[in-house]
């Protein structure tokens, strides 16, 4: 056997004594000497603290290296005899999802076992990380208390052998308690480990594989406090002893600190001291914005006090974290930023993911419509066709939906090829869908391929997939699964493009309490110290419950075995208290009363803060713990004295919600000369007279709202539609004249067409109840609306089906005219043209509309496109007629003629004050919890109440038909 390493062991109490003890001395004695040395430490915040410390002491680093638990499993694996290469997450993933979809295979709902299957494979992830703190707990699969489970995981620890690969947790395992044979190689030179606490357990074997490759080694452990729940840290010290060092730990010797926030750490973990609050500050903002400024206040004034090495805590990196760092940026503080902010990855990236969301969905037309975006900014390789936007792109798909009610993409092509070809070219490079089964050589190709075709840059990070597919030649993976995969490999955030406080020292330190351990502060924060925010008690999997951890470590084969929810609460306490024993001078709590995004609920302070409130007298003084904490609470003021510009924003955001105000320039205005649209669409008019919003952004900006919503079946709309072409089809059976007027077919020509329609129709639909019955409801709508058009309609008849308003047609709007268009169903006439003709207009309903009203038009806008359909007819020259709201139901069908038309358009009065004005103003409604809806103003815009916008619209334009009939 190798000699073994020569081995010190030693426990500390306070990161000042490790340092000045141990640490210190021990780089002080490579001082000189270019000899490789290395330094383990949990976590790359220490590291980074420690080599902080070495810089302000004057302590050089030549040829010492710190490594976390990580970087220490590389270093080992390099120089193992016999190391069996390990599978990533991503790809244990694949395995055990492929398991799981064998099992699930067979059985059908019925079946017993097939719920337990279906949650596992809706939680793989969770399940994973059960198996991997098995391991790393001494266990093995066969040790999971449900069968289900040691049969799965047992399959996958065979699996993972069949494609020559370890389990990673096995292997350092198995290396650590190992001891090397008398010609193994080592790693040589000195190491230190520092600062790992009973936490790291799941690291142990990791870095006790390290330890054995070196020659010198010494090991500072924190001291445990040998009281009760601490004694998972007696236990941590026994595991060095006697698994891997063989010696006993000795503590150091050393006065402890002069000066220490300890008293303050043993408020939250034990019966408090007199002075426990001497070195406790809380603040206390209104809001978390206000936590901040309070927060960056204290830590300059801190600075400009002399303090040396300020640690800021936060629980992860959120807004109030974004917003602090914000403001030390704004003040000139340099700080060292240790958390993992994130952003959004590059486009490229997010097309990929959508590219894979798309396939994993079964290449539905929804996953189109997430995926469109992307392609345009990307420009899907230079390729004209993907300059479609969004909305029109939406528009095919809801149509083609309406028609064909299904989500797949494929069937929807052939309708794009008429109506919007460049959409169908698009579509046909993402086709097909794939397959159920595929190989993962035959998954790369085809992402690769479709990536080429689309101008997408290929995925990177794949090298470990790829070397994986080739050792899996041949294996069919579930399509579902191999996407899972594909998604696991693809970043889904990337890092902030802002790098302000990466890789840089300085006296203020933004972290995490994990990274803040093992260092000595001189002053502590503790932001967002809110209930519910932290400590955080993580609940445990259904996998592997806290009941099942106990029963194991019962016959676990170390001192340590699986930790419950209850011990990691607890080694969380402890670690806050180890931080606060570190900190010299001052421990300050920050926490907010409210949360901007819920007012109305207000916050309350963490265990620790309130045992600080209580200690300090400050809860009994104010009457209570709630009061005290409210009575902390400060607002900060943005600023004292606003500026002009502010003054006269705030002029103008007040007048937009006075009731008692007109609308004004700055309340959906413009100037009229520049911003009337020379033609309208008579649909827009309706509802514009209903709320004029949908004219100024419609109408007048020519904007329109591209709905998110998935695509849903509407059978009443699709009725509607279908019911619409197939008239039209039947209707239009001569030849078409110029004006778009052509001979009406007879009654029983007309008939026979229509069935020809239906029949072709449902040839094209499945063969399945729903469809018999929708082509049931579809057959008897348009032959009852047929009958209704024969009714109406004049001897010798011409007809105009689907017809469009020409241009010129326009209609009276007070003493100016106004050009609309639009679309109407069918147009009857008794000549073929408009010049002296009497007209019939019949719009088909096959919902329930309400019945024609001259006065309910004039009153709130309703039907009013019909009104103006025939008034455009009679600017064309038309003699007379009526418009017709035909209807499938027996006496639903009614009219209105001509001779209404001036009551009927009475409500163009507002349009008329609207277009002389530039002002629109709106009658929207409140928004409701629940549907109908009114019309949604774009996010940018503050919704202004329902309320208030009536009595705005009185004052600015009156009020029409005030005692209008119904």
């Amino acid at each position: 056997m190798a000699n073994p390493p020569q081995i010190e062991l030693l426990l500390t109490r306070h990161a000042d004594t490790a340092w000045a003890e141990v640490v210190r001395p021990w780089l002080e004695a490579g001082r000189g000497q270019l000899a490789r040395a290395f330094v383990v430490v949990a976590t790359r915040g220490q590291a980074h603290g420690f080599k902080q410390r070495c810089l302000m002491e004057g302590i050089p680093l030549l040829g010492v290296e710190f490594l976390t638990p990580g970087l220490a499993r590389q270093k080992w694996r390099s120089l193992a005899t016999d190391p069996k290469p390990v599978l990533g997450r991503e790809l244990l993933l694949l395995g055990l999802r492929t398991l799981i979809a064998k099992r699930l295979e067979p059985l059908t709902i019925a079946d017993t076992e097939w719920g337990f299957w279906k949650s596992l494979q809706s939680d793989p992830e969770r399940a994973l990380d059960d198996f991997d703190t098995l391991l790393k707990g001494g266990f093995r699969a066969e040790d999971f208390p449900l069968e289900p489970l040691r049969e799965i995981f047992g399959e996958l620890t065979t699996w993972i052998a069949a494609h020559g690969a370890g389990v990673a947790p096995i292997e350092a395992e198995k290396a650590g308690l190992t001891k090397l044979d008398a010609g193994a190689t080592r790693i040589g030179g000195r190491l230190l480990v520092c600062g790992l606490s009973a936490e790291l357990w799941g690291e142990f074997f990791n870095v006790a594989a390290f330890v054995r490759r070196m020659e010198d080694v010494t090991v500072v452990l924190p001291e445990p406090a040998f009281r009760g729940r601490a004694d998972g840290d007696e236990k941590w010290v026994e595991l060095w002893q006697a698994l891997l060092l063989g010696v006993m730990a000795e503590p150091v010797d050393a006065e402890p600190p002069e000066e220490t926030c300890e008293a303050v750490g043993a408020l939250w973990t034990r019966e408090p001291a007199d002075d426990a609050t001497e070195r406790a500050t809380v603040l206390v903002g209104r809001a978390r914005a206000d936590e901040m400024v309070l927060v960056a206040d204290a830590i300059a004034e801190r600075l400009a006090g002399g303090a040396e090495n300020i640690g800021v805590i936060f629980p992860k990196a959120d807004a109030g974290y974004l917003r602090l760092t914000g403001l030390l940026r704004a003040r000139g503080i340099q700080y060292a930023d240790m958390l993992e902010g994130a952003a959004m990855p590059p486009v490229d990236t997010q097309a990929q993911r959508a590219l894979i969301a798309f396939y994993k969905g079964g290449a539905r037309v929804d996953d189109l419509l997430e995926l469109w975006p992307l392609l345009r900014a990307l420009g899907a390789g230079n390729d004209e066709h993907v300059n479609l936007t969004l909305a029109a792109v939406r528009k095919a798909c809801e149509r083609s939906f309406d028609e064909l009610h299904t989500h797949a993409l494929a069937p929807h092509v052939e309708h794009w090829k008429k109506a919007q070809p460049a959409l169908a070219e698009i579509a046909g490079k993402l086709l097909p869908a794939w397959p159920e089964e595929l190989t993962l050589d035959d998954a790369l190709a085809r992402l690769e391929q479709v990536c080429t075709a689309l101008g997408i840059v290929e995925p990177e990070g794949l090298g470990a997939l790829t070397a994986f597919a080739k050792k899996a030649d041949g294996e069919l993976f579930p399509g579902a699964v191999v996407l899972s995969t594909l998604e696991e490999f693809l970043p889904s955030k990337s890092p902030p493009t802002d790098r302000s406080g990466k890789g840089t020292f300085a006296r203020v330190t933004i972290t995490t309490r994990r990274r803040a351990e093992g260092i000595a502060w001189s002053h502590l924060f503790l932001a967002e110290s809110n209930a519910g925010v932290w400590p955080d008690r993580g609940q445990p999997s259904p996998w592997l419950t806290d009941e099942h951890r106990e029963e194991l470590n019962k016959r676990g084969r170390f001192t340590l075995g699986l930790f419950t929810s209850e011990q990691r609460a607890a080694f969380e306490k402890a670690g806050y208290a180890q931080l606060a024993r570190d900190t010299r001078t001052e421990v300050i709590f920050s926490a907010a009363l409210f949360d901007e995004e819920n007012p109305e609920l207000p916050l309350a302070p963490n265990s620790w803060v309130e045992r600080v409130l209580w200690a300090s007298g400050a809860a009994a003084e104010a009457g209570g713990l709630e009061e005290a904490f409210a009575e902390a609470a400060r607002v900060t003021a943005v600023s004292p004295e606003p500026n002009a510009e502010d003054l006269a924003w705030k002029k103008i955001w007040d007048g937009r919600r006075d009731a008692g105000r007109v609308f004004d320039d700055y309340f959906f205005a413009g100037d009229p000369a520049v911003i009337t649209p020379e033609k309208w669409s008579a649909r827009r008019v309706e509802q514009g007279v209903q709320d004029p919003a949908v004219l100024w952004f419609e109408s007048v900006l020519g904007v329109q709202r591209v709905p998110w919503e998935p695509l849903v079946r509407v059978r009443a709309k699709a009725l509607g539609q279908l019911a619409h072409a197939l008239l039209a089809y039947a209707l239009t059976a001569g030849q078409i004249g110029a004006g778009g007027f052509g001979p009406l077919p007879g009654q029983a020509d007309a008939a026979e067409r229509l069935a020809q329609a239906l029949a072709h129709k449902r040839a094209g639909w499945p063969e399945d109840r729903y469809w018999d019955s929708f082509h049931a409801e579809l057959a008897h709508a348009c032959e009852v609306l047929l009958a209704r058009v024969y009714e109406l309609a004049p001897e010798n008849a011409f007809v105009a089906a689907e017809w469009n308003v020409p241009r010129g047609a326009t209609v009276a709007c007070g003493a100016q005219r106004i050009e609309v268009g639009g679309r109407v169903d069918l147009v009857l006439s008794d000549r073929a043209g408009f010049k002296g003709a009497i007209v019939e207009i019949l719009d088909f309903k096959t919902g329930g509309d309400a019945k024609l009203s001259a006065s309910r038009m004039a009153r709130d806008g309703k039907s009013l496109q019909l009104a103006l359909y025939l008034a455009a007819l009679k600017a064309l020259g038309a003699d007379g007629g009526r418009v017709w709201m035909v209807k499938i139901e027996a006496g639903g069908t009614t009219s209105l003629g001509m001779e209404e038309l001036d009551l009927a358009l009475a409500s163009l009065g507002r349009l008329e004050k609207m277009l002389a004005s530039g002002t629109y103003g709106a009658l929207t409604a409140d928004r409701a919890e629940y549907p109908p809806y009114g019309y949604t103003w774009p996010l940018a815009c503050v919704p202004v109440p329902a309320a208030v916008l009536a009595e705005k619209f009185e004052k600015t334009f009156g009020r029409e038909m005030e005692d209008a009939d119904v």
